[in-house]
């Protein structure tokens, strides 16, 4: 049996970290170089790059736009540059242990707004405002403000269409979130990593939370200490990046500053006292050679559990009320508290190496490595005594409260080089390869089959493993013709990717899944979470390929063309050609008109085509939540066969996009609107249970299972299917005004978005002959979990306020309503109002390197309505939905951040006098 060590060695990282802080401080130089750097209106530039002239020495500004950089006399020449600007030199002296100051007001290189990366192959720069297509950029300085620590949360306060929360009591899903753009689904949305995709998680959401059928990447195995940007398109580009691109994609851009060293500490909990969270992260930059770059970047983070669960007032000993109640008072037993509904408890460390190296003046050698690894432990549905046929009573004779323990392990690396070919054309070729691992070790339970054993029966379990890895190569070419064409631009990119994709799933010991007396009525397997058997064991890859062609045209100074189309062929399923068309006219700066049109797919992952298990699951009947061993079997089993489930095809969607941006007030005021419709066809789904028992379909199940005598155990049943069509409508807008208000800058930020998702026509069930199976397929409980389980709408008000070394941040998020759907009885149906969360904080930057923030996420303890139907809460223990979540339910959250700029404690305590030469 294998069993997993839960903790981390967070005291030591700590230590370690303290550690680098002091010696780095004990080699600080004699003297210093210190300046701000401001943008053309005069604001601090945060982020801009800071090197001396013939030296491996250099830094970034920070949040002010101040740096320091430590030096022995002499004279320099200081270089600043930032994407956008014009790059500017200034020569200093320093004299004995002085600091000489180095200021920069920087002149437009052209629009100063955030430069695109993703949605373009051109070399053109481009800011928000001038895409075709939508796209928010959010840089570290932004997510930090959040008071988050995880990306996945971070971008659920800043980025309206994004969406992810917290799950529980979900089995593998209460350890990594599921996020989704748009309102689709987790696989709908594509993560690239420095432009280069991301390979998905090894778990597959099974359970009833947001994203049930899919899987999604996991953003939280990115350290947010590693992250420069994360660049978010809201729109369609299968076409541009392949499958999964339906709903967008979503690039995050690792940092690659070539000086500074920081360390960052969050420390916080909620209002309740639980939730305790600790994060430590640490990132480095330094030259290689002259021109070169590597950043270390890392986080630690320990994360209590938070546990917001009701008190149980059902049957605990036995069904006989009075009985009931006298052993309760006998025992002492609890109805407070005996289940966990909250947040799960992690323990993760994340590392990122990022650099970039020249060969020659046309070569450039390029690379990143990246592992995190976490560890888990959730809660699972209590089991009591009265449950004879799932807990042994002379090892439990009270019950008891299974946990679920994850490992789960991260590791990816890029490698690749990028140049010229001759004068003019741009070339990169590159190997990704990256996977994921997630193992269950199952503790505080009970094998129910055991019973003979009595208390010596088996309390711990291993339960099997999950892994999906990804090896991606990629060939690039691009190049601007314009200037051969007499236009501004007429960039042409092309290129091929070659993909194999590995799934596997590891059985378990035989003890975790195994019924070893099937006659007895008891159940076999590990309570909570049976292990995956031998016939579940599964070792599959594919190979995909595709190629592409790109073009982008400023044809005039107003109008830009961008046009794309993909080929890719699927070795387990077929090929697909996805293309798109996107325009932008700029009649002035106060407006610009922009749409897409396109096309997508996105194949079967490979999870949802070869995965298959039997677990335990609560499914909601007309007698509330009640556990069933629910077996998922592949698409392409008998099984399936015999209930009509065809074979698994692509989904296909056609994307249209329209809106405007606009400039106003000196470009103080940037102003962006995008409606939008996205339909899909061949939407693959996890369909509803076909139980076995006390529902309209039972006798047709029966009648199917009853031919497999090794599915005694099996009292339900689902398959993936391409059951249904939905049709997304939404808008987006995000405005930005900012300026100076007396001394200080001050930013406020308007952002929503509306968004509605429904199920058009009826599900596809023409292959199933049994019309109790038809009507199950997909029952009213799941189309409620997809068109009204994410909130329809959300906005934010967000306003910053700096002025010397203070900094002000208030943020008001106002969530859309939710609801559920009831399986079959429309009176369980529940309704969630719209809520309104406030996030503030106040950070003070002392000596330009210690930078202190005190703030409170959800300062007034805002909670979701809880749940109406005392037959929904599962005799009082759920007192909110875990199936429709808008913001999670865990309260407020208060929280201290200490940021230190290493490179710049020496500077901070020397005098600020200076010789200087211009």
């Amino acid at each position: 049996m294998q069993s997993l060590p839960i903790g981390f060695p967070a005291r030591r990282a700590i230590l370690f970290f303290s550690f680098i802080l002091l010696s780095l401080f004990a080699f600080a130089q004699t003297g210093s170089i210190r300046g701000t750097v401001k943008d053309p209106n005069g604001m601090p530039l945060a982020g801009a790059s800071v090197v001396l002239e013939g030296s491996k020495k250099g830094t970034v500004t920070d949040a002010n736009g101040n740096y320091s950089i430590d030096v022995a006399p002499g004279t320099y020449t200081v270089i600043v540059s930032y994407v956008g600007i014009l790059t500017q030199r200034q020569t200093v002296t320093v004299s004995g242990n002085s600091a000489a100051d180095a200021s920069f007001t920087t002149q437009n290189g052209g629009d100063l707004n955030r430069v695109i990366v993703v949605g373009s192959r051109s070399s053109a720069v481009r800011s928000s405002t001038q895409t075709p297509a939508p796209v928010d950029v959010i840089t570290s300085r932004d997510l930090q403000a959040t008071g988050q620590v995880e990306p996945t949360q971070m971008l659920n306060v800043i980025a309206p269409s994004f969406n992810s929360s917290r799950q529980t009591i979900a089995d593998g899903t209460d350890h990594i979130d599921p996020a989704t753009l748009r309102g689709l689904g987790p696989d709908q949305v594509l993560v690239l990593v420095n432009g280069k995709r991301r390979y998905n998680t090894a778990l597959l959401n099974v359970n009833g939370t947001i994203g049930r059928g899919s899987v999604g990447t996991d953003l939280n195995a990115i350290p947010s200490s590693s992250i420069e940007r994360i660049e978010v398109l809201r729109d369609g580009a299968s076409s541009q990046y392949g499958s999964d691109a339906i709903g967008g994609v979503v690039n995050v851009v690792l940092k690659k500053a070539a000086a500074g060293t920081s360390v960052n500490v969050h420390l916080g909990q909620y209002y309740k006292g639980d939730g305790g969270t600790r994060q430590v992260g640490l990132s480095h930059g330094m030259k290689l050679g002259k021109e070169g770059y590597l950043n270390l970047s890392g986080d630690i983070r320990h994360r209590d559990a938070s546990n917001r669960a009701g008190n149980y007032t059902g049957r605990v000993y036995t069904n006989n009320v009075a009985q009931d109640e006298t052993l309760i008072q006998e025992r002492g037993f609890s109805r407070k508290n005996n289940m966990l509904i909250g947040n799960s408890q992690i323990d993760n460390g994340g590392f990122v190496v990022n650099f970039g190296v020249p060969v020659t003046k046309k070569l450039q050698f390029f690379g990143t490595g990246s592992m995190n690894w976490r560890e888990g432990k959730a809660a699972g549905f209590y089991r009591y005594p009265r449950q004879t046929t799932q807990v042994i009573a002379e090892l439990y004779p009270d019950g008891f409260l299974p946990y679920i323990y994850s490992t789960i392990h991260d590791k990816s690396a890029i490698a690749g080089v990028e140049g010229k070919l001759g004068q003019a054309w741009n070339w990169d070729l590159s190997q990704t390869a990256g996977g994921n691992s997630f193992a269950f070790n199952i503790r505080n339970t009970n094998n129910a089959s055991q019973y003979a054993q009595g208390n010596k029966a088996q309390t711990e379990f291993y339960a099997g493993k999950l892994a999906f890895n990804q090896y991606t190569t990629n060939l690039n070419f691009s190049r601007d013709l314009g200037s051969r064409m007499g236009l501004r631009s007429f960039n042409v990119a092309t290129g091929a990717e070659l993909r194999f994709d590995n799934y596997r799933i590891g059985q378990g010991e035989e003890a975790s899944y195994k019924n070893y007396d099937p006659s007895s009525g008891r159940v076999g397997g590990a309570q909570v979470f049976p292990g995956f058997q031998p016939s579940n064991a599964v070792n599959e890859t594919r190979r995909v390929y595709g190629i592409y062609a790109d073009v982008e045209s400023d044809i005039t100074e107003k109008f830009l063309v961008n046009a794309a189309g993909r080929f890719e062929d699927y070795s387990d399923y077929g090929s697909n050609i996805a293309g798109k068309l996107a325009m932008r006219y700029k009649f002035l700066d106060a407006f610009t008109l922009r749409g897409s049109v396109s096309n997508g797919f996105r194949a079967p992952s490979m999870h949802q085509r070869y995965f298959s298990s039997i677990a335990t699951v609560f499914i909601s009947t007309g007698s509330g939540l009640q556990p069933f061993q629910q077996g998922t079997f592949r698409n392409n089993s008998q099984v399936a066969k015999a209930f009509g489930i065809p074979s698994l095809e692509a989904e296909t969607s056609t994307n249209y996009s329209l809106g405007f941006t606009s400039k106003l007030a000196k470009n103080k005021v940037n102003i962006t609107v995008d409606g939008y419709q996205i339909d899909i066809k061949n939407r693959i789904v996890l369909s509803s249970s076909f139980r076995r028992f006390n529902s309209p379909e039972a006798n047709s199940v029966n009648t199917i299972l009853n031919q497999y005598p090794d599915l005694a155990d099996v009292s339900s049943v689902t398959f993936f299917t391409n059951a249904i069509d939905t049709r997304t409508r939404g808008i987006d807008i995000v405005t930005s005004f900012t300026d100076r208000v007396g001394k200080g800058q001050v930013t406020v930020t308007l952002a929503g978005n509306l968004n509605e998702t429904k199920v058009v026509g009826d599900p596809r069930v023409s292959t199933i002959s049994d019309s109790a199976l038809k009507a199950r397929l997909f029952a009213r409980d799941e189309r409620g979990r997809y068109e009204g389980a994410q909130p329809k709408d959300k906005f934010s008000l967000g306003v910053t306020y700096r002025v010397n070394n203070l900094g002000l941040y208030y943020r008001t998020t106002r969530y859309g309503e939710v609801y559920t759907l009831d399986p079959s009885n429309p009176a369980l149906d529940e309704h969630f109002d719209a809520k309104m969360v406030t996030d503030v904080s106040a950070s003070y930057r002392f000596r330009n390197f210690l930078t202190l923030t005190l703030g409170a996420n959800n300062i007034a303890d805002v909670y979701p309505d809880p749940l109406k139907n005392v037959a929904n809460t599962n005799s009082g223990i759920f007192v909110y939905s875990r199936n429709a979540t808008q913001f999670g339910f865990s309260g407020g959250y208060y929280y201290v951040n200490i940021g230190i700029d290493l490179h710049n404690i020496g500077a901070a305590f020397r005098p600020k006098t200076a010789s200087m030469q211009p």
